[in-house]
Parts: C-alpha cells; structure tokens; sequence
C-alpha cells in the first residue's frame, strides 16, 4: 500500500541510489543535483515511514526495509516501461527493447535468421541478443534481466512460462577416423564408453545426458569440461574426444566433412526447445512481436531440413 503513494519519480532515484551505492553518482545519472536527489530519498522515507538507506563514508547502503522494497520497485519500474511501450504501440509503432536470450546451441542457427527477420518487420524495437548457459539463462529470466529466452523442456522452474518450439534429436558427434567408417548408429551405452568433451555440470544438455546414464546403470566419461561451443566442437574436430549434440550444432563441420553424426540408439536422445518467460514479467507487444516471430522463425528452419543422410 505504501508503494501505490509512493510517486514514481522518487522510486526511480531509489533505484538509481540503490544500484550505484552513491548518491552523487545517481545524481549524474539523472542529471539533477545531489540535494534535489537527497530531497527525493527524503520524501520517500518518510512515505514508507522508515530509513531505507544507510549513509557510509564510502557512500549509501540499502536497510533492511530498503532491501524489502528493492524487488518489488524493479517489479513496478519494469511494469510501467513495458505500460509506456505498449501504449506506443497502440498508437502505431511497436518499439522499445526486446532482451532475448538463447543456449549456444540453439543461438549458432537460430539467432541470424531470427534477427534479420525481426529488424524487417520492427525496426523501432532495440534488440538485445544473449548467449548463456542453460543455468545463467533461467536465472537471467527469473530476476527479470531477459524478456524471452529459448531453454530444453524439464529443465525450467515453475515461475517460467513454457510454450513448446520444437524437439530434435541428439547425436555422437566425432571425427571421421577410420574406427567409425560404415557405422550407421551407436548404442547410448557404447556412446558412454568414449571419452567426451561436454559442458560443465550447469549446463542443461550435461544434466540430461547423467540421467540418461545413471537410468542404465552408468555415467559420463568426461575428460574435458568445455562451456563455448565452438570451442567444444573444435576439440572433437582435432580427435581429442567425442561429443553429444544436435545435428544442427554442428553442421557446418559435418557439411565440411570434419565432424560425423551417428544416432543415438537403446535409447535414442531427444530435447524439446521451449520459449519461456517470467510469470513476474509479462510480455510487452515488442516482446510478444518477438516470441511471434521466434515461433515463426523456427518453423521455417525446420521444416526446410533437409533429410540428415
């Protein structure tokens, strides 16, 4: 009830004071002097009946109280933004910032096309594009740092918003060596066998591939962590180990002959991408036009694949 008092102006040098620690900072970032800022914080505590800042040699820190409102300020900041840019759009353009964040295994085929399709169409909406691991990626959408972002079905917390893309098949990715010359497939359990270079454990593609093992009974012969993608594949390009990906993570180096794909059998692998969003956040129309546009995109992509021969 407090907050609905409170005027907007002075909870947006709340947020300012609150990020940088110092008041004189927060005073250039809005370009007012530091005693119009003190003014604000001032009315602001004796709204919410309560310090909200402590005042240091070395600048301000947040009170218990002030720690209690940080959250839910960035909740309503972010809500009146989304307000402002929806009404925008009402009025004809659709424009603001869209924060998108995807897996690097989906950003190395998805995020060009997506792009370039977006810029056409809403070319008054500032486009933010991540990579991030799975983790880095739920957390981003959790605290509200990310609009949209792309994650693997069972791997989402139950604050996120799930909306089913698409489901491809995982490989055993490895070079071309003469040990695999006329091998159509490889069971899982021979895959487990070879030494792989995967993700760290916060990845979501590692998590699914160690419950996958531990159901038959087995783990992953990891020998080398590697979290960049381009990296990962390069390592197995050079015959340093093996890998697990989908056919679309590297097929480049298939198509150049460095890498082949064989499939996973007994059982095979599969992943269902998702587009997700924070329950605490909704969409605004840019982010929405985006989550469009993610759904259309990706639909065009996989149903012009050609056959994986």
């Amino acid at each position: 009830c407090y907050i609905l008092a409170m005027e907007l102006k002075q909870l947006r040098v709340f947020l300012h004071v609150a990020d940088t620690g110092s008041l004189s900072t927060a005073a250039k970032r809005l370009n007012i002097t530091q005693p119009a800022l003190s003014r604000h914080i001032r009315l602001l505590e004796e709204e919410a009946g309560t310090a909200l800042f402590i005042r240091t040699g070395r600048g301000v820190q947040l009170t218990a109280a002030g720690q209690f409102l940080l959250p839910r300020v960035r909740l309503l900041s972010d809500e009146v933004e989304r307000l402002k840019m929806d009404m925008r759009a009402f009025a004809g353009t659709v424009s603001g910032e869209v924060r998108l964040g995807l897996p690097l295994s989906v950003g190395i085929f998805l995020a060009a096309p997506l792009v370039d399709v977006f810029r056409q169409n809403y070319p008054h909406v500032k486009l933010r594009v991540t990579q991030l691991l799975s983790g880095a990626l739920e957390d981003h959408l959790l605290n509200g740092r990310l609009d949209l972002g792309i994650l693997f079905e069972g791997q989402t917390s139950s604050f996120l918003h799930t909306e089913a893309l698409w489901s491809e098949e995982l490989f055993f990715i490895t070079r071309p060596d003469e040990k695999w010359l006329g091998q159509a497939e490889i069971s899982f359990s021979d895959c487990l066998n070879e030494p792989l270079i995967l993700p760290g454990t916060q990845h979501g593609l590692r998590a699914l591939l160690e419950k996958k093992a531990r159901q038959i009974g087995s783990e992953l012969n990891v020998i080398i962590e590697a979290d960049s993608l381009s990296i990962q594949t390069e390592l197995v390009c050079r015959g340093l180990g093996s890998t697990v990906l989908s056919y679309e993570a590297c097929r480049a180096q298939i198509k150049d002959k460095r890498l082949i794909a064989l499939p996973l059998k007994n059982p095979s692998l599969q992943r269902t991408s998702v587009l997700v969003w924070s329950h605490d956040f909704p969409l605004t129309l840019a982010a929405q036009a985006m989550a469009d546009t993610i759904k259309q995109t990706a639909s065009s992509i996989f149903d012009q694949l050609p056959p994986k021969t």
